[in-house]
């Protein structure tokens, strides 16, 4: 199944009707900073896409304590997983979050509902042949399924130009246990950094200034607001792709670079 988006359309902006009931929506810098009213609401985006795109190799070592394996295991899995662990938090304390109001399920339907167009109101449920899916309360034929999934996941990864082409494929057992317990051992020093110093890397704002002081000028903080997710990610991209092509050719040029030397893909920076 080819879930992949083309760039024409992630270019343009607009949203994408998924399903009858499901359109995908493509946000703007704007609706990003106004997703709640705290101090880092696009720390709250990107918590949004984490659980959106609930990905098996960063939660590797999670999944390794559970018995499964992550080259096994599809992020709509791990999706559910973190669903049964909020249902499983509420009713062992469900006097608890009753009584402040809320629900830890809560995270994962707004997380859903801020890619989605359509409001909905999310269960989990079972066909008869016990493969799991979501549904709307207020409408059962609205459904997503594990290829419905899939797809949500590719666009929230589209949009925000994640490439994970450079990840550690292990070519055997050993090195897949190798790799997990190096994945362990790096959780363990992030959290320990994590007390010593709040560890904000500020991802978004340092993207909005890079995209606004060092591009080319058509994005500015004055126009910023209303640029979709992709426009800012593709700019940097393409900024730097060019920069470093310059930089070949003016090698090429004053003879310090020797044009067997260079690879020709680093000079198409519009790819």
């Amino acid at each position: 199944m080819n879930t992949k988006f083309s760039k024409a359309l992630l270019m343009h902006g607009k949203d994408y009707p998924l399903t009858e009931y499901i359109t995908l929506h493509h946000p703007t810098i704007d609706e990003i900073l106004n997703i709640d009213e705290t101090a880092s609401p696009d720390n709250t985006y990107l918590q949004y896409v984490q659980i959106i795109l609930s990905d098996p190799y960063t939660n590797m070592v999670m999944l390794d304590d559970m018995g499964k394996n992550y080259l096994e295991v599809t992020p709509f899995e791990v999706f559910l997983l973190q669903w049964d662990a909020c249902v499983q938090s509420y009713n062992a304390n469900k006097e608890l979050y009753d009584t402040c109001q809320i629900h830890p399920l809560q995270t994962i339907l707004n997380a859903l509902q801020f890619f989605i167009n359509e409001q909905h109101y999310f269960l989990k449920g079972k066909y008869d042949d016990n493969q799991v899916c979501l549904y709307d309360v207020e409408n059962p034929s609205c459904q997503i399924t594990q290829e419905i999934f899939e797809f949500i996941c590719e666009w929230v990864k589209s949009i925000n130009k994640f490439d994970y082409s450079n990840r550690i494929n292990p070519a055997d057992e050993n090195a897949r246990r190798v790799l997990i317990e190096d994945m362990r051992e790096e959780q363990k020093k992030a959290k320990r950094r994590k007390k010593k110093k709040d560890d904000n890397q500020d991802y978004i704002g340092n993207l909005m200034s890079a995209v606004s002081f060092c591009g080319n000028g058509s994005i500015t903080p004055f126009n910023i607001r209303k640029c979709k997710i992709y426009w800012l990610n593709e700019a940097l991209s393409i900024s730097g792709k060019k920069s470093n092509a310059d930089h070949i050719l003016d090698g090429m040029y004053h003879g310090t670079i020797s044009s067997k030397d260079v690879n020709k893909k680093e000079l198409d920076w519009m790819k």
